[in-house]
């Protein structure tokens, strides 16, 4: 006989509403049903489908008398409610579950996955996939590159439903075979006879609790017609957005393996694919505070972002690291697993520059360890819960210092825009030309965890003034301004002011100094100590016919061992121009050996001409043009570049 069955506790354990399992993922429940689920359809990869595996989202309204057995589970709902109508908490659920159940149509949220083998062991009820889903609670048996261990995440789905209520159905790979059940986890209340039961029923064949094998017995909407599975959270909690959290859900926790083809999700009409990645986190994540997997995707696949990796960590196997500097970004590093599942964001990184990173562990002893030591919502790593803690925390901080160590190789020169301070320029004066660096080397002891408290010390301020050479014009040919910026190459440091281009100065003839006139200075201005003169005007007034001028220049190496350097530059005007690049010496310079030069954005290689000439290069005034200038020889040195309006 099919219908729903709670078993008698035998006057044992009285079950109530605050179901452990289920507390777990209450406190962010979307996002906890999206990596559990997603999770879970990943670990039962079909290894003969060469596709990647997919997972759907659907949410569909039923019409209430296509629910499974309607009447028997509302005398159910009744029975608990009359049993716990003391417990005010317990009342109200029930209150709002059979208000859902007198729906003409009720919400469920159907998940469906592919390429997968689907839940083995329903049909010869052999321990396996469908039991461990359906009958097992905190039992798992997945191997090392799987994503769960505690057989917990199983109560996600329960979490999003108003009627504590999921229907699964399943095709197995192979022999095709079918099976459906549902399972509610309710609360102790009396059966037709009057005893106890447990707070867990089931759906099915009311003989040994067995799902539904004859696919004739099956509600049509309810059918599997491919392999894979499918699970159905019966009263979704449809609240407005549901699919915006569930769209962030997946690009935070699954952009890796989203992006290296393993994994295809559907949320609604939305598809979230290696081609869409990119577009979708910039819609959905980029401007949320909250979301990080935008900046941890241009970390991953940036040209200019650092790439470290170890064959053989600790003899666990391969890590790798990407990690990219930038004002803006997050100062954290995504810590991945195998799986292609961000476990959590690391923090607490003491540099003075900020940058976004990721983290992947792939070796196979390494990913068994770390899933030992992850808690059942698999949100962190914790070295107590392995059964050697004190091995564990060693291995773990061993991890964290190669991070850091990676980290602070990074030349603080691929984020010298963040040294930019808003409001500062008020109080310096028109011709300061000197930049000041201030480096505070936090001498703290390093701490053995993540979050670990340490004793406050000293933090020690050194101050350095450093003179560079501002921008400068350097030439006027036929009416085109020429502006040159010269760079250290050094990792450590790079030159020029943000606004070095436009308070420019221009020489004479009789040669000049770098002085920057006073801008509110309104009398003729003298360029040397010699006497050379421009009479007449103003140096900040633009010079007739000119057709490009600097407002944003930088310099810096980005791989001394290559002979690579970033040339980053912004005109006032669109237009098109040559640059030519100087290798600067004691007693002047000498065009630089240059082998290839491609604007970073496009990829796109620029003419190297004769005498140095390099281009033609197009400019926009509201658009950094960036380009990487490799050297024939990997040099680091000091250059000077210099543009020529076309």
């Amino acid at each position: 006989m099919i219908n729903w069955n709670f078993p008698s506790n035998n006057y044992g354990q009285v079950t109530g509403l605050n179901d452990a399992g289920i507390e777990t993922f209450r406190g962010n429940p979307l996002d906890s049903l999206a990596r559990e689920i997603i999770q879970n359809s990943c670990d039962a990869k079909d290894k003969d489908n060469l596709g990647p595996v997919e997972v759907h989202f659907k949410l569909n309204y039923i019409p209430s008398n296509h629910f499974p057995k309607k009447d028997s589970f509302i005398s159910i709902l009744k029975s608990c409610q009359e049993y716990w109508k003391d417990n005010s908490k317990t009342a109200r659920f029930f209150d709002n579950a059979l208000s859902t159940m007198e729906l003409n149509q009720i919400p469920f949220l159907k998940i469906s996955d592919y390429n997968t083998t689907g839940l083995t062991g329903a049909v010869d009820e052999q321990r396996g996939g469908w039991h461990n889903l359906i009958k097992s609670v905190g039992s798992s048996d997945k191997d090392s590159q799987s994503g769960g261990s505690f057989g917990i995440g199983k109560h996600a789905p329960f979490a999003c439903s108003d009627l504590r209520t999921v229907f699964y159905g399943t095709k197995e790979v192979g022999n095709g075979a079918e099976a459906f059940q549902g399972v509610a986890k309710l609360v102790t209340h009396p059966n037709e006879n009057g005893e106890p039961t447990q707070g867990t029923g089931y759906f099915g064949e009311v003989e040994k609790n067995k799902p539904i094998l004859a696919v004739e017995d099956v509600y049509e909407q309810f059918r599997r017609t491919n392999v894979g599975t499918d699970i159905y959270v019966a009263g979704f909690n449809e609240k407005n957005g549901w699919e915006e959290r569930v769209i962030k859900s997946v690009l935070e926790n699954f952009f890796i393996a989203i992006l290296n083809e393993k994994l295809i999700v559907k949320v609604g009409e939305t598809s979230i694919n290696a081609n869409s990645l990119s577009g979708l986190l910039e819609k959905y994540t980029k401007d949320d505070p909250d979301c990080l997997s935008y900046h941890y995707y241009e970390a991953y696949t940036l040209s200019n972002r650092h790439h470290f990796s170890q064959n053989d960590f600790l003899g666990l196997g391969e890590i790798d690291l990407f990690v990219l500097s930038g004002k803006a970004l997050p100062k954290r590093v995504a810590m991945v697993r195998g799986t292609g599942m961000k476990i959590y964001d690391k923090g607490n990184f003491r540099t003075p520059f900020k940058f976004a990173g990721v983290m992947i562990a792939r070796g196979e002893e390494l990913n068994d360890f770390l899933r030992k030591i992850e808690p059942p919502t698999h949100s962190a790593w914790e070295p107590e819960r392995h059964e050697n803690p004190e091995d564990a925390r060693g291995i773990i901080r061993k991890l964290y210092a190669w991070i850091n160590e990676k980290v602070r190789t990074i030349s603080i020169t691929d984020n010298v825009e963040e040294l930019d301070v808003e409001g500062l320029s008020q109080y310096l004066p028109d011709n300061y030309d000197a930049s000041v660096e201030v480096e505070a080397r936090l001498e703290l002891a390093q701490n053995s965890l993540e979050g670990e408290k340490t004793a406050h010390e000293d933090i020690e301020i050194e101050i350095n003034h450093r003179r560079m050479k501002p921008t400068t014009v350097v030439g006027v040919n036929e009416g085109a301004a020429v502006y040159q910026e010269t760079a250290t190459g050094s990792e450590d440091e790079s030159h020029g002011s943000e606004d070095g281009g436009a308070e420019g100065t221009e020489k004479g003839s009789g040669g000049g100094s770098d002085r920057t006139p006073d801008r509110n200075d309104k009398n003729d201005q003298t360029d040397s100590g010699e006497g050379n003169s421009t009479k007449g005007k103003n140096n900040n007034t633009p010079t007739p016919g000119r057709k490009l001028q600097l407002v944003r220049s930088r310099i810096f190496c980005i791989d001394p061992t290559a002979g690579t350097y970033k040339v980053s530059m912004q005109t006032d005007v669109d237009g098109e121009g040559y640059i030519g690049i100087k290798v600067i010496g004691e007693v002047g310079g000498e065009a630089a050996p240059v082998r290839f030069v491609a604007i970073q954005q496009t990829g796109e290689s620029v003419s190297l001409g004769r005498n140095g000439r390099i281009g033609p290069i197009s400019f926009y005034k509201d658009k950094k043009c960036d380009l990487i200038v490799t050297l024939n020889e990997p040099l680091r040195c000091a250059l000077e570049v210099a543009i020529h309006a076309n």
